[in-house]
């Protein structure tokens, strides 16, 4: 058994795995939902998955160990200047640095990418995801009943 993660660029092949994740960490947290996933299949997904992997406006980094995603960040083209933005990590390896980790990588990604800002929406009573989203830079731009939508410039 291996000890060590490795993050890398999603590709169609992982549809299964990344399907079996998102199942996994929607009933982990109140956060993260799965009611739109739960009918898409594998063969499905792999070509959602192969667009991400082509395209110039979306990425998916996964955080992989001992061959299971254990985390991934989402960059999801929602303009040709505007992407939505998203990390999820398998509670189980919470507080290892592992959303850090994948936050840094898009973003790196981001830089070189064509978008100009990136945006994601996130629970009022997330204080844990609120304080990471800050630390890499994402300030509040509004507020909605339970939401904050909070964006940064890349």
């Amino acid at each position: 058994m291996s000890e060590q993660m490795t993050l890398r660029e999603v590709i169609p092949p992982d549809a299964k795995s990344l399907l079996t994740f998102l199942k996994k960490v929607s009933q982990q947290s109140d956060f993260i939902t799965f009611d739109e996933m739960k009918d898409v299949t594998v063969e499905e997904e792999k070509v959602a998955l192969d667009a991400i992997y082509q395209s110039d406006y979306d990425e998916m980094i996964v955080a992989v160990f001992d061959s299971e995603i254990i985390g991934y960040c989402r960059v999801e083209n929602y303009d040709d200047k505007k992407a939505e933005f998203g990390v999820v990590v398998d509670k189980e390896f919470w507080n290892n640095g592992i959303a850090s980790y994948l936050l840094e990588d898009t973003l790196n990604w981001a830089l070189d990418s064509p978008l100009n800002e990136i945006f994601l929406e996130v629970y009022k009573n997330n204080s844990i995801a609120i304080h990471i989203y800050q630390k890499y830079g994402f300030a509040v731009e509004s507020e909605k009943e339970k939401t904050l939508v909070m964006k940064k410039m890349v």
